[in-house]
Formats: C-alpha cells, structure tokens, sequence
C-alpha cells in the first residue's frame, strides 16, 4: 500500500513515516518543510507543498491518506485565528474532498480532544457532547463535522481524537506539558505546575503512531470517531511523576505550584479505540520521560529554548520573514516538487 502523510515532517509525522516503512507501506509525505525535512527517511517520498493548493496528482497511486497537516496546538492558533482556521478546517476539507474525488476510501484524519474543552465527567465518550472554547479545538471540531458531511459507503473516514501527545520525536518539540516540565526542570531548575487539579489525557508520541497504523489496518466497514489516549492525568501527578524520574538522572527540582484557571480539564474513555481498532496505548509517562532524557544526552542538546523546539517561537520567526502559510511543520511557498534530499538526521 501507498500512503500519503500530509505534515510528515513534523513532531508525529517524523515517527509515523518511519513506522510505516518499516511495516512496507509506501510513503508519499506532502510537507512545508518549516522544520526541516533531513529527518524524512531516504526511503520516503518527499513533496514540499502547501495543502491549501492541494495537487490531484500526488493521489496518484495512493491507497490511504493520513492529514496531520495544519495548526498544531492553542498558542499557534490564538497567535493567528485565522491562519487556524483556514489550515485546520479549511485545509482538512480541501485534502479529503480531494481524497473522495481521486477514488481512495481511507482518510485518517489528526483531531483532538481538546474539543471535549471542560468536563466533570469521569469517562468522556466520542458521544459526549463538543464545547470547545478555544479557536484550536473549534477548527477541529469544524474540521470533523465536514468529514461527516463527505462520508459514505466509498470515502471511510477515521477520526482520531488525540489526547496530548508528548515524547520524544526526531523532529523535537519541547512546548507540550510533560516535555516542557523536563524542559524548565533542566534550564530553569523548577517543575512549573499552572494548576494541579486539570485532567489531561496523554498519550506518548510512538504511541499516536501506533494509533494512526491501526486506523489504517482497519477494515473498511469502520469509519467515525476515536478518542486515543494513554492515562488521564491531573497536572499535579504528573509533575510528581515527571520529577521523580528526573531524580534517576540525578535532577532533582522543586515543583512551584500555581492555580491558574483554564476551561479545558477532560477525561477521555479509550473503550472504543480499544474494541473497534484494537489500540490500547503502551507507553507510561516514566518510560516517556526516561526517553526523553536519554535522547537529549545522547543527541547532545544544550538549548532546549532554541525556537526550532517550539512551534510558536518558529512561527513568529516565519512571519516576520514574511511567510504566511502555514502546514502541520510549517510555511509553504513551494510549487509541489519533488524535494532534494538532505543529510538524515
């Protein structure tokens, strides 16, 4: 099978490419390459190209496609609301009725469950109801509901509500929770906790990986929507947890506790994911931290502030250089070649 991964050079991309070569798949990635792409694998195809000029022509011969393109976190989007919504709606839309028309049944697209915004509820099921209030979780949430219009018995859309992917990636990102705590634990000596008692789902990056292939070894008769998700985490634990690790290699910080309120606290249930598409998650928060940890010693990392590690630091830097559009791994002002190959990272 031939897969195409929009945003494949980015933070899950640059794990999921690599697993699905090593599983056989063909790979096309259709990336902007703001990141880089030296850590796209040899193996894969590269195509530097904006998905909101999305080209028929790189459906050619594809069984399925996987959309992680777009706008990847709240700070991104609130910093450009309209940059996120026309990337995460806009461009969702725009690359599945592609899909439809070329003829290819399978679409995995990236969601989240930041759409589920503030709950009490123990388990939120995929029917729970949707109350975004962030411009991130709305265009997502505008993203899905366009699926649904484009879904039937030949286009079989799968959904996949992700809880915060964390971990360790070839393409580092050190703005999401866990990585961000072993981040200020490191540069600034403190674990900061915003507020002890939010839920947050978590879900290691090799695991959202893991995700994207069962939804892709799904029989086609299952389409809709999947919370993916490790453990449900209060913000507290896991900074007791991330600290305690650290203490293994001998960082041992204090926490500096805050309450600052937020309108997103959710816990997700992961039921139907493991019944319908046989994923259940595998990686603790101890392992990913230990991986972290290990892969910044052994790579050699000294500034873990450098705005390649942070989504919105790159951003800024590429609009005041006056690029504008915007993939999953960044600005696009490319024509759709295929790109040159660089040294792999």
């Amino acid at each position: 099978m031939r897969i195409l991964v929009t945003g494949g050079a980015g933070y899950v991309g640059s794990v999921l490419v690599p697993m699905l070569i090593e599983r056989g798949y063909a790979v096309r990635v259709v990336d902007s390459g703001m990141f880089g792409t030296d850590h796209v694998p040899a193996e894969a195809e590269l195509i530097l190209g904006d998905v909101l000029e999305f080209d028929s022509e790189w459906l050619e011969d594809v069984d399925a496609v996987i959309h992680l393109a777009g706008l990847s976190n709240d700070p991104m989007a609130a910093f450009s609301p309209k940059l996120n919504y026309i990337l995460n709606a806009g461009s969702a839309a725009i690359v599945a009725q592609a899909t439809k028309e070329a003829g290819v049944h399978r679409f995995v697209f990236a969601s989240t469950c930041s759409v589920y915004g503030l709950s009490d509820e123990f388990g939120v099921g995929e029917e729970h109801e949707t109350l975004p209030s962030y411009p991130y979780g709305i265009s997502k949430l505008m993203a899905e509901r366009a699926l649904t219009c484009l879904t039937d018995d030949d286009f079989r859309p799968i959904v996949l509500r992700k809880g915060t992917v964390v971990g360790w990636s070839p393409r580092m990102r050190f703005d999401l929770v866990t990585n961000t705590m072993i981040k200020t634990a490191l540069t600034q000596q403190k674990i900061m906790v915003n507020n002890p008692s939010l839920w947050r789902p978590l879900l290691d990056v090799t695991d959202a990986a893991r995700a994207y292939v069962r939804a892709l070894d799904a029989d086609l008769s299952v389409t809709g929507i999947f919370n993916v998700a490790g453990e449900n985490y209060t913000i507290g634990r896991l900074a007791d947890i991330v600290a305690s690790t650290l203490r293994e290699f001998d960082v041992d910080v204090p926490l500096e506790i805050m309450h600052r309120q937020d309108v997103r606290s959710y816990r997700v249930s992961t039921e139907k994911a493991l019944q319908v598409l046989d994923f259940r998650s595998s990686v603790s928060m101890r392992e990913t931290v230990r991986t972290v940890m290990n892969e910044i010693q052994r790579n050699e990392i000294v500034d873990l502030d450098d705005p390649q590690y942070h989504n919105i630091d790159q951003m800024k830097i590429n609009l005041a250089n006056g690029s504008l559009i915007f993939s999953e791994s960044g600005p696009s002002d490319t024509t759709g070649t295929s790109a040159p190959r660089a040294s792999q990272v």
